[in-house]
C-alpha cells in the first residue's frame, strides 16, 4: 500500500487507521509480540585488517580507484586500553586516509585533510571516480554544517573540489546513489543542546528527518532538488540504500525534540519509487533497533544489510504515538547495550533475515560493501576484544567480512 504525504495514523481496535487525503482506510497493526527467529540469509567470515592510524567513530566514505576512503570522525579520548596508551586522543578529524585494497599490508595512507573543519557524522557516497561528502556535526559553531567536498584521484595527486551546500545543515542523514544522481533523505541539525529532527533548529523546513532531496553529480550547478517527502517518522542515523530503482529508508532513531524529550528507535521503514515518486511503506523492522550505517550497504544486488546498532528505551510511530520496544538484540558483551547483529532486508520477497553477527558490540562502523566485500571502520564498541587484541569506546579497528548466501 502506497502512503501519501496527506495520510495520518491511529490506532483503533487492533488494526492501524489510515486516513489518506480524507477517506478511512485499515490494516492490520503491527504486533508487539515476540517475533519468530529470523531465517539467516547470509554468512560472514570475519578477519581483521589493519589497524586504524587512530581510535574514532562515525567517519565516513567510499571505495575510489581501489582505496577504501576514511574522512573526519571523532574520538571520546581514552588512555585505559592495554597496549594501546596513545591510539585514543580526543577530538574532532578532518584527516583523510586510505587503504589500498589491493595491497592491504601498505596499512593506512594519509591524504589530504578535509577542507571544511573538523567533524563526524558526514554524509557520503562515491559515484563514479569521486567521493563525494557533505554535512555532519561538531561541538564547535556553526555545530552542524551545509558545506561538502569531493576527493578524486587524478595522476596519482589527490584532492578536494568544493560542492554545492545542502539545502539546510544536516548530519547522520542517509544517502546513497543511482547513475549520477545522489539521493539524500533524512538527518538532524544540531546546536550543541540536541539534535533536531521534527525540523531543524530555527523552527524551519518541517519535518527535517523527512526530507528527499536529489543531485545530478553531472549537473551539480543545479543544486540540490525536492522530492516528496517520506511520510513516516522523521528521523537521522538511518539506513538508506538504492536497489533496482527504489530507494529503502529503513530503521533509525527520532531526535529529542519531540514531546518525549529524548531519542526514540524508529521502526517504520519505506520505499520510494523514483520514476513514480511514490513511498510505500514496509514491514517494521523484526526487532525495535536502529543507528544503522547507510550508502553503499547491498549485496547481490538485492540484500540490504543494517549493520550493528543500538535500541533507545522506547518506539516512535508515524503518529506520533510511542510504544515500548520488542525484541531482544544480540550483543556479544551483554554489559555493553550496542548491537552485534546485522539483519537483513531481502527486497526480492521483501521480508526480514540475518547475517552472522559481528564479533563485537557496536553502534554506526562506517560501512561499504564492495561484491562480497564487507568493510567495517572505528564506531561505537565502549570496549572488545577481538583476536586478543583489546579495542576502546572508538575502536581503531578495521573489519573485513567475506559474504556469502546461507545454505
Amino acid at each position: 500500500m502506497t502512503f501519501s504525504p496527506h495520510t495520518r495514523y491511529s490506532v483503533l481496535g487492533g488494526c492501524l487507521r489510515l486516513v489518506v487525503m480524507g477517506v478511512i482506510l485499515a490494516v492490520p497493526a503491527v504486533s508487539d509480540a515476540e517475533p519468530a527467529p529470523l531465517p539467516r540469509l547470509l554468512e560472514i567470515t570475519w578477519k581483521r585488517g589493519p589497524n586504524l592510524p587512530q581510535g574514532f567513530q562515525d567517519s565516513q566514505g567510499d571505495i575510489i580507484d581501489g582505496h577504501l576512503i576514511s574522512v573526519g570522525g571523532f574520538c571520546s579520548g581514552e588512555t585505559g586500553v592495554p597496549g594501546k596508551p596513545n591510539s585514543y586522543p580526543r577530538g574532532f578529524l578532518k584527516k583523510t586516509w586510505a587503504l589500498e585494497l589491493a595491497r592491504p599490508e601498505r596499512g593506512w595512507l594519509e591524504l589530504p585533510d578535509f577542507p571544511g573543519d573538523a567533524r563526524q557524522g558526514m554524509q557520503a557516497i562515491a559515484v563514479g571516480d569521486k567521493l563525494f561528502c557533505w554535512g555532519g556535526f561538531s561541538y564547535s559553531q556553526p555545530y552542524c554544517y551545509r558545506d561538502g567536498y569531493a576527493l578524486s584521484r587524478t595522476s596519482r595527486t589527490w584532492k578536494w573540489t568544493q560542492l554545492p551546500p545542502l539545502p539546510t545543515a544536516v548530519t547522520a542523514g542517509g544517502m546513497c546513489a543511482v547513475g549520477s544522481k545522489i539521493y539524500l533523505c533524512g538527518g538532524a541539525d544540531y546546536d550543541a543542546t540536541m539534535f533536531y529532527t521534527n525540523g531543524n533548529r530555527a523552527g524551519k523546513h518541517a519535518r527535517l528527518g523527512a526530507q528527499l532531496w536529489a543531485i545530478d553529480t553531472n549537473n551539480l550547478e543545479a543544486g540540490w532538488q525536492d522530492l516528496p517527502a517520506c511520510p513516516g517518522v522523521p528521523r537521522w542515523v538511518h539506513a538508506m540504500a538504492a536497489v533496482g530503482g527504489d530507494l529503502y529508508v529503513l530503521g533509525g532513531a527520532t531526535g529529542s525534540d519531540n514531546e518525549a524529550k529524548t531519542y526514540l528507535t524508529v521502526v517504520d521503514n519505506w520505499r520510494f519509487n523514483i520514476a513514480k515518486k511514490t513511498w510505500t511503506r514496509l514491514a517494521d523492522l523484526p526487532v525495535a533497533s536502529g543507528n544503522f550505517p547507510s550508502g553503499a550497504i547491498v549485496y547481490d544486488e538485492r540484500y540490504i544489510l543494517l549493520v550493528g546498532g543500538y535500541q533507545y528505551s522506547q518506539i516512535m510511530n508515524p503518529d506520533g504515538m510511542l510504544r515500548p520496544v520488542y525484541g531482544k538484540p544480540t550483543r556479544h558483551y551483554e554489559d555493553n547495550p550496542m548491537c552485534s547483529d546485522i539483519f537483513v532486508y531481502d527486497t526480492k520477497t521483501q521480508s526480514f533475515g540475518t547475517a552472522s553477527p559481528m564479533p563485537l558490540n557496536n553502534n554506526l562502523p562506517m560501512t561499504v560493501l564492495r561484491s562480497d566485500r564487507l568493510h567495517l571502520i572505528g564506531g561505537e564498541a565502549q570496549h572488545a576484544v577481538v583476536d586478543g587484541e583489546h579495542y576502546g569506546h572508538h575502536p581503531d579497528l578495521y573489519l573485513m567480512g567475506e559474504i556469502r548466501a546461507a545454505q
